[in-house]
């Protein structure tokens, strides 16, 4: 079973909390590249989960995915010109959509940890490609700690 990190991150349009809360709040994640889309078509399994991270925020939502991948001419014409550059690649619906308190510092030393990433410069790394794929063990070990930092 495969699961997968989002990253939101800032556009011109708009702030990474502000692309995040748009998508979430249309249940919907877009696919901003042609890559994530290739490894989302590619993996995405039912029951696939999703976490997002905020740049500069940390984690914030965690939602099961709904296969499969959409094109992005299945959104309305209005949702479609809103979320043009979050979705240009794509989109998967999304649902049961669970907020995460989880504040930057501490989503990052959690990401560090589970991922085995030795340093904050290949974390960084990775964040900027805007998805990076879970284990079922990663997974379940981010939410773990993210819920247990929320508490």
């Amino acid at each position: 079973m495969s699961h997968f990190l989002f990253v939101a991150g800032a556009l011109r349009e708009r702030t990474s909390e502000e692309s995040a809360e748009l998508q979430l709040r249309h249940s919907l994640w877009g696919l901003c590249t042609g890559l994530i889309r290739t490894n989302l078509q590619t993996y995405l399994d039912p029951g696939s989960h999703g976490l997002v991270y905020v740049l500069k925020a940390g984690l914030c939502a965690e939602f099961e995915i709904l296969p499969p991948v959409l094109d992005f001419s299945a959104l309305d014409a209005f949702l479609g010109d809103e979320l043009k550059t979050e979705a240009r690649f794509g989109f998967v619906r999304i649902n049961g959509v669970r907020r995460l308190a989880c504040p930057s510092a501490a989503s990052q030393s959690l990401l560090l940890n589970v991922l085995q990433i030795d340093n904050q410069a290949e974390l960084t790394r990775r964040l900027k490609l805007g998805m990076h794929r879970l284990t079922q063990a990663e997974y379940d070990a981010i939410m773990q700690g993210a819920i247990g930092d929320a508490k």
